[in-house]
């Protein structure tokens, strides 16, 4: 009986035709949010962006730079954007997670609450694109504040990414809903994500952090492909 309900569980990802469209629709979303988060970061990236451990210095002129370029606005309103389709993942992915994880489904509510947290930051932090706005007048302490504001605010976000991974693993993990390799890789992930929030100054937490989209992009596409097919009914 066990495996029974184990394999039906597997198979609630999919299901009937609703569910079906909303795993492909949500996969879709993940993955177009990926692209817009992304090619605002490799943009700015290309105008000499400094470590966290930047000068006054050195922040001021990132800022002053940036602020000559003529694309930034587009780059800021692509972030905002990424925020919100990314929304729509985090509430269709949070909703096949409850699925198959039944009732209470408390661990897949957490999952979508800290994703939440991510798309709010994507939407609401504005502190370089406004110290960019300004800066042909701004000094090079106000450029240093609003530098270390912002990085300071994505390492925090951080957290709120890695108790996303860490629920969704741990749902996962649990119903074999998805490959059980997944389920730890999201939580490993997760978990170094925590950890680096607490020495965010350093470089490590690139590995955790490219670790969570790539895991990203991997479940996004396994989404669309079982959403492109019918399933058994659960």
């Amino acid at each position: 009986m066990t495996d029974i309900a184990q394999r039906d569980r597997s198979t609630a990802v999919v299901g009937s035709d609703p569910w079906r469209k909303l795993s492909r629709s949500t996969g879709i979303a993940g993955l177009v949010a990926f692209v817009l988060v992304f090619t605002p970061i490799i943009a700015i990236s290309t105008q000499g962006e400094p470590p966290f451990t930047a000068t006054a210095e050195e922040a001021y002129a990132f800022v002053v730079n940036a602020g000559d370029v003529g694309w930034r606005n587009l780059a800021s309103t692509a972030t905002v954007l990424a925020g919100l389709v990314l929304l729509w993942f985090i509430v269709g992915f949070a909703l096949l997670l409850a699925r198959a994880e039944g009732n209470p489904p408390w661990r897949s509510m957490a999952a979508g609450a800290s994703g939440l947290m991510l798309t709010a930051y994507l939407v609401l932090d504005v502190s370089w694109v406004a110290a960019m706005n300004r800066a042909a007048d701004i000094d090079p302490g106000l450029a240093a504040y609003a530098f270390d504001v912002g990085n300071r605010g994505f390492a925090n976000v951080w957290i709120a990414m890695g108790s996303f991974a860490i629920a969704t693993g741990w749902v996962i993990v649990s119903t074999r809903m998805l490959p059980y390799s997944l389920g730890w890789w999201a939580v490993a992930a997760g978990a170094g994500l925590v950890l680096a929030s607490f020495a965010w100054t350093s470089q490590g937490w690139l590995v955790p952090y490219l670790l969570f989209w790539i895991w990203m992009v991997a479940i996004c596409v396994l989404l669309i492909r079982r959403g492109g097919r019918r399933g058994r009914q659960p």
